[in-house]
């Protein structure tokens, strides 16, 4: 039998077209040779999951989103049909998790078994559970920290706005003031006690002179002036001068400290 140049055109395009519905099919996980099992899982939100993303288990794929849609009572939940092969075991509390397949925020559906021994049969509803996304983890573990560092910011703020207030031009020239007289009358202590011709050595001097001869005529006030002798010999030994520097020191890194503050440093 001869066949027409027509009909071979016919059955060509005919089968070219069923071989674009099949690999467009293919392309979206739908695979006409390979039977599956429907079930359902309700969401109140399907954040970004859509038709024909994959549905995994264990990280292998088994199935795919089917259709995403309404339900018609208008409480605004979103019912979502799995298509999954029929030789996967899926148990009858099995949980339907969207959560984030990489870090871009692609969505995807995983498959969690239960405990359950009994196999869900074609057409039953799963636990629906939406998984937070990586995006809303960090920023429920920021957050703490986000806030912490926000008031901390005030303090310092506050603390800054203090300090100015506190450190104007007249207190800080009241201090360097201060710090100038104070430096002048430790220089005169320290000039009183460690000069030669000092006034605290004559008067010293002065003292032992008027023990010898108190000593000499009464052996109680003798033992008397011996004690107070000690204590003034312990007096005269004590290193008033190098505590005097000491404090000279202290007293010039202090106003350095004010000349930086004055700077703005």
């Amino acid at each position: 039998m001869k066949i027409s140049n027509e009909l071979r055109v016919g059955i060509l395009v005919t089968i070219s077209l069923a071989a674009l519905i099949w690999g467009l099919n293919y392309l979206k996980g739908k695979d006409f040779f390979t039977t599956s099992n429907k079930f359902y899982a309700l969401y109140d939100n399907v954040d970004g999951l859509v038709q024909s993303n994959a549905v995994v288990m264990n990280g292998y794929r088994i199935g795919i989103i089917n259709k995403i849609e309404f339900l018609p009572d208008h409480s605004g939940k979103l019912l979502v049909t799995l298509l999954i092969d029929n030789d996967i075991f899926i148990s009858k509390d099995a949980a339907a998790n969207i959560y984030s397949s990489d870090f871009l925020g692609a969505k995807a559906m995983r498959i969690d078994l239960g405990k359950s021994a009994e196999a869900a049969q074609d057409g039953d509803t799963l636990n629906g559970i939406v998984e937070s996304s990586l995006s809303s983890k960090l920023e429920k573990e920021v957050m703490p920290l986000k806030t912490k560092v926000e008031n901390l910011v005030v303090s310092l703020d506050s603390t800054s706005q203090m300090l100015r207030e506190l450190f104007d031009t007249n207190t800080k020239n009241n201090l360097r003031s201060s710090i100038v007289h104070l430096n002048s009358s430790l220089g005169s202590v320290d000039e009183m006690i460690s000069s030669d011709n000092g006034k605290l050595k004559i008067m010293l001097s002065n003292i032992e002179s008027i023990t010898t001869n108190l000593k000499q005529h009464n052996k109680e006030i003798g033992t008397i002036i011996d004690n107070l002798a000690q204590v003034s010999d312990s007096l005269a030994k004590a290193d008033f001068a190098s505590a005097i520097n000491n404090a000279n020191q202290v007293m010039e890194k202090t106003s350095q400290v004010m000349e930086k503050i004055n700077k703005g440093e």
